[in-house]
């Protein structure tokens, strides 16, 4: 084909012209792609969803193939990256689509490669969990004995209700228990660092890394740090939490009692986030527990402004929305599973 008939060749249907809005709109969309596919939970549906994507047109096709050229190339060592961005920056204005790709990419690939670090531990917990949830996803589950867990997003649980026993491990995550009273058979909790054991309650417990968090909303609920096996047996060094109490077991112990607000440790239930008087970064660390993907900040100096609020989980943009106005920060959504704040 003569130079000049390339260049005047007009797309296919459904191919954009190079470097215009469609073709940055596919990139992105390529990238959401790639994301979810590492996922734990991906489903048949999207992955014949996919595939109907990447069949769509050859626009869809080469976007895909662009982006998994690009990941490949940023295995390479960091100074090889920086080298293109550097050569890439002055050539030409099309220039700049490509940068923002590669720093596109470069954020999905830090990502993934986060993923990988911590996805070893989760795989496990899942293959040893009776029950699990994925990051979003809340669910009701009733147990064998009449009680009911409700488990928070990325949740993992390994139950054990076998010769009366009455034992929850959770791997990872959160739940609230609504404890049907047994008063020969305590329901015993187990979040790792610590334990709480009850006749008939309601409470939640947390596991985060190596800590573990009880707060009780009713009744009386006695909490310990690495307690005896035997459930009867009595726990030295525990302490009783009553309604509107929590303690946290750590690598140092066990904490004394203190005030929970039932509103905010309990709004998960109701949909909700609820922050008061909160650094940004510990929004950031309670957001990425709920929402599938990652918010990711990229000012270090931003991360101890208070932020308060109530949200619903449902409504990311709201979020966004909120911190942008309240704390001047702004937010760009790299794809549906990644955003940045700066």
């Amino acid at each position: 084909m003569d130079h000049r008939d390339e260049q005047n060749r007009k797309p296919a249907d459904g191919e954009p012209a190079d470097g215009g809005p469609d073709e940055d709109r596919l990139f992105s969309e390529a990238n959401a792609w790639f994301f979810r596919l590492q996922s734990d939970d991906l489903s048949p549906a999207e992955r014949v969803a996919f595939a109907e994507w990447l069949a769509r047109s050859p626009a869809h096709a080469r976007a895909w193939s662009e982006l998994r050229t690009l990941l490949h190339d940023l295995k390479e060592p960091a100074r090889a990256a920086y080298a293109e961005t550097r050569i890439a920056a002055p050539r030409r204005p099309a220039a700049a689509v490509g940068v923002r790709r590669f720093a596109a990419a470069m954020a999905v690939m830090l990502l993934v490669g986060g993923f990988g670090v911590w996805r070893g531990p989760t795989l496990y917990q899942n293959a040893v969990a009776d029950q699990v949830t994925s990051t979003g996803q809340r669910r009701t589950l009733p147990l064998p004995d009449g009680s009911t867990a409700e488990m928070n997003g990325d949740t993992a649980l390994a139950l054990d209700f076998q010769n009366g026993a009455r034992r929850v491990r959770i791997l990872r995550g959160e739940a609230w228990f609504h404890v049907t009273r047994d008063p020969d058979h305590p329901f015993v909790v187990d979040g790792g660092a610590g334990a709480a054991r009850v006749l008939g309650t309601q409470f939640s417990v947390r596991r985060e890394d190596d800590r573990t968090t009880v707060t009780v909303g009713e009744g009386l609920v006695e909490v310990a740090a690495h307690p005896n096996a035997d459930n009867h047996a009595p726990w030295p060094g525990s302490v009783r939490l009553r309604p509107g109490e929590s303690a946290e077991a750590g690598p140092h112990g066990l904490t004394d009692p203190r005030a929970a607000d039932p509103a905010v440790a309990f709004a998960w239930r109701q949909g909700q986030i609820v922050f008061r008087q909160q650094s940004l970064a510990s929004v950031i660390t309670a957001l990425n527990r709920q929402w599938p993907g990652r918010v990711v900040l990229l000012n270090d100096e931003a991360a101890e402004r208070v932020v308060s609020g109530v949200f619903a989980l449902d409504r990311p943009d709201a979020v966004f929305d909120a911190l942008e106005r309240g704390l001047g920060v702004r937010a760009t959504r790299i794809t549906p599973y990644l955003t940045l704040l700066r």
